[in-house]
């Protein structure tokens, strides 16, 4: 059964150490722990209770399981695209550099005798490149063409034989339907006939309603017009007094959600708040005073061009609606209803040789569409497969000239930069130099490593994880490190990675290796060395900048958390709101405040 990770629960196994620690933040109050003995109001001879002085303090609660491991730094190495002499060493091991600082000096005219070959080489790999590039044009526009047409074959060969079905089965259905269709229109071109005037007159009515909404929105919409072009520098003054004071709010809110509550100019949170309310207040009074009634009369208006501009819209799309019904409904007059009888009869004699016209027809297309298709569908799926392995091919052939090109090109200023520098390699990044693997005078192949240098851009330690505990472990998941060398001192870091195979395997346990990684530079702990030992700490779950207090000072009676806290004229039983606990602290929640003075009896008594 999966194990929980539940709140405040207590981890004891003989292959691991749990770590329950808290985080304290700069705000932080330093806990007392100090020893006081209090006499009890009762003078009577017994035992006298000790007490022990809690002070309630601010930062992170938190609980996580802690294993130790070995720093893993990241190292950086210097090399040199050509073949070349050094010509000294500038720094040693375990010496401190930033990134930029000088670390090699070549011996310039060993450089200065490669640079002739790279730049031939440069020129090589352009010509080769461009080459590459036009060539892979050509060849795809020509596998284009010929993918495309074999495509267009595969798609109309179905087509055609679908048509084909479909003319014969439509000349089928004609002929059978025709004389039914005839019988059926004229009954309907009688009805309509009787219908017609009716619906003539209410579509007339539904176009002179649009009309007149029409015209009234015109009306109205001038109205509106004018009133704004009257009073244009009234409306403009209050748009520009809104629009001034939504600014100033917009400046007063990104200042005091910003960190140190200043904008971008330095002007502080507050200025900007009073400036803000001078805003609103100005456009407030402006619109009392003067603005008011304009606006209240532009609404108007604006409602009534937006009352007409609904009854045009309900009258015009009343009378679309049923225009599209009655064009729909008659298709020709009265008068033409005899003529359009007689010519469906005599279309009847007709049909009996469509029909059998159509068969034929299809009997013999359709077998040809059959064999075309089949014939098209082979030839283009042989052709989609030789135009992607063209494409393909043509990619990796212009991927392959341009990582060259670039490769040379990149060698080429490392080799620039060196001449322009005097023969000066630097540093890749702050770290410490690790090793040096050249003196003064040694010649040094192309990309040969001549030193490294471990950065402090990240930690890392790996961890032997117990397997029931490493599957609620996930990559990602928040954790810390401390170094040893450095007591007091945390780094807040990620899991980075979970072995998948166990690191190490015996009869009563299995763990395996879990590596944390911080998630920024400790350049502030000092200097950092490869292989030194620390502590790494996956975090469970963690409550930062909380009010938290020793588990000991808390007494819990019935359903009621209380403390006794330490005042000046005494002590007195205060009650509290508590929240999670690592086992060690609780988070307190309401009732105190930080720095408070909270008294633990103690388990010993003195008589």
């Amino acid at each position: 059964m999966a194990k929980q990770w539940d709140e405040g629960e207590k981890f004891t196994r003989t292959h691991r150490r749990v770590g329950v620690f808290v985080t304290v933040g700069v705000l932080a109050a330093a806990g007392a722990l100090t020893a006081v003995f209090l006499a009890r109001r009762n003078s009577a001879p017994q035992s006298t209770p000790t007490y022990r002085e809690y002070t309630v303090s601010k930062g992170d609660v938190t609980v996580g399981a802690t294993e130790s491991g070995t720093v893993s730094l990241e190292d950086e190495t210097v090399a040199f695209p050509v073949a070349c002499t050094v010509g000294s060493v500038l720094v040693k091991p375990g010496q401190t550099v930033k990134k930029g600082d000088p670390v090699i000096q070549l011996d310039l005219s060993s450089v200065s005798d490669s640079t002739s070959d790279t730049r031939q080489k440069l020129e090589s790999a352009k010509l080769s490149l461009q080459t590459a590039v036009s060539d892979q044009k050509a060849k795809l526009e020509t596998a284009k063409i010929t993918y495309e047409s074999s495509r267009y074959l595969a798609q109309s060969a179905p087509a055609e034989r679908e048509l084909t079905l479909s003319e014969l089965q439509n000349s089928i259905t004609s002929a059978q339907a025709a004389l039914e269709k005839d019988q059926k229109d004229l009954a309907a071109y009688e009805a309509l006939r009787k219908s017609w005037p009716a619906d003539y007159k209410k579509l007339q009515s539904l176009k002179k309603w649009a009309e007149d909404a029409k015209a009234s929105e015109t009306n109205y919409e001038t109205q509106l017009s004018d009133f704004k072009s009257d009073n244009a520098t009234v409306l403009d003054t209050y748009e520009k007094l809104k629009t001034a004071r939504d600014n100033a709010r917009q400046e007063y809110v990104a200042a005091k959600y910003s960190e140190d509550e200043t904008d971008s100019e330095g002007n502080d949170a507050d200025v900007l708040k009073d400036a803000y309310q001078d805003a609103s207040e100005t456009a407030k009074n402006y619109y009392s005073e003067v603005a008011g009634t304009v606006v209240s009369r532009q609404t108007a208006l604006e409602d009534k061009v937006a009352q007409y501009t609904a009854e045009y819209g309900n009258y015009s799309a009343a009378y679309s609606d049923f225009k599209e019904t009655y064009d729909g409904k008659y298709k020709i007059t009265g008068s033409d209803l005899d003529a359009k009888v007689t010519e469906l009869r005599n279309s009847v004699s007709s049909d009996g040789y469509n029909l059998k016209k159509a068969k034929k027809t299809a009997e013999i297309s359709s077998q040809s569409a059959a064999t075309k298709e089949k014939t098209d569908l082979s030839t283009a799926a042989s052709a989609q497969d030789t135009y992607a392995l063209t494409v393909n091919k043509l990619a990796q052939t212009v991927d392959s000239a341009q990582e060259s090109y670039d490769k040379l090109q990149r060698q080429l200023q490392e080799i620039d930069n060196a001449l322009n520098g005097n023969g000066v390699l630097t540093s890749p990044g702050d770290g410490v130099v690790a090793s040096t693997a050249v003196s003064a005078g040694s010649s040094v192949a192309a990309n040969e490593t001549m030193l490294t240098v471990s950065t402090d851009r990240s930690v890392s330690l790996a961890l032997s994880v117990a397997e029931d505990d490493v599957i609620d472990i996930s990559v990602g998941q928040e954790a810390s490190i401390a170094l040893s060398a450095y007591d007091g001192q945390s780094f807040d870091a990620l899991v980075d990675s979970i072995t998948a195979k166990p690191a190490r395997s015996g009869a009563s346990s299995v763990t395996y290796t879990v590596v944390v990684k911080t998630t920024g530079p400790v350049s502030g702990a000092g200097k950092v060395y490869d292989g030194m030992s620390g502590e790494g700490t996956v975090i469970r779950k963690r409550v930062k900048d909380a009010l938290y207090l020793s588990n000991r000072s808390v007494s819990f009676r019935n359903g009621i958390s209380t403390v006794l806290v330490k005042s000046g004229s005494g002590t007195k039983s205060v009650p509290v709101k508590t929240g999670f606990s690592n086992g060690t602290n609780v988070e307190i929640l309401s009732g105190l405040k930080e720095g408070d003075t909270v008294l633990a009896e103690s388990a010993v008594s003195q008589k």
